[in-house]
């Protein structure tokens, strides 16, 4: 049973904060967030005012949690195919996959998004008239291990229950390579800063979403660092 029953999840503060610190990781291993809900019960200030141990720990797991749920449905980059079909690979750290669902619902109501990570795939749509009968059903989405269904697999079952094909001739594998290109403006360029904005941990965490910022901000960092060398031997 989840701890967070009897919480207003609507809440903005402590009680979205419950469902955040929940999906931590650390949170399937010991019970800190059903500690922290009889302390809410007894007195909400204890945890409201952020002085106490177990206060610290439980919205720095709150907080963990929602940056990585921001940062990947920001830097994740899909795969496109005729069928409707939204693909990437994922490898986040705590439970979010399904309120990442929620996110990109919301953003492509009429596709079928499916994330792969290292065992897994985990596929999702609001569309009604698409039903995967063989699969498994958790939360809001189908779940299949990579050894059971391939991505031809999952295609071939999509395929026969579409009325049309999506039009793909626009989103071919350079389409985000063009877009980032199209966006970067030399004369303002600042690693530091873009280094701080992908950090190396979530370029691991959205895999190959972020590839090709992550090859083109070596490159600048390679070149200035050879720049600098060069600079310091002739001086």
């Amino acid at each position: 049973m989840s701890c967070t029953n009897g919480i207003n999840l609507n809440d903005n503060s402590i009680g979205y904060f419950l469902e955040m610190a929940q999906r931590h990781k650390k949170s399937q291993r010991d019970d800190l967030v059903c500690r922290v809900k009889k302390v809410i019960e007894r007195d909400p200030a204890i945890i409201q005012n952020k002085v106490t141990k177990i206060a610290h720990e439980f919205y720095r797991r709150g907080k963990e949690v929602m940056n990585e749920l921001y940062r990947l449905n920001a830097f994740i980059r899909f795969d496109v195919y005729p069928e409707y079909l939204l693909v990437t690979e994922i490898s986040p750290e705590h439970n979010i996959i399904d309120l990442m669902f929620h996110h990109f619902w919301r953003r492509y109501p009429d596709f079928l998004i499916l994330f792969y990570d290292r065992q897994s795939g985990y596929l999702s749509t609001k569309r009604p008239d698409i039903q995967f009968p063989s699969l498994k059903y958790e939360k809001n989405y189908w779940v299949f291990g990579r050894d059971q269904f391939n991505l031809a697999d999952i295609r071939n079952v999509i395929a026969p229950q579409l009325p049309e094909m999506f039009n793909v001739d626009d989103f071919t594998a350079t389409t985000w390579e063009r877009y980032y290109d199209s966006q970067y403006i030399k004369d303002r360029k600042n690693i530091k800063l873009a280094r701080k904005a992908l950090p190396k941990k979530m370029i691991r965490k959205a895999v190959k979403g972020l590839a090709y910022e992550a090859k083109r901000l070596d490159e600048e960092e390679n070149s200035r660092q050879k720049n600098a060398l060069l600079k310091f031997l002739q001086s």
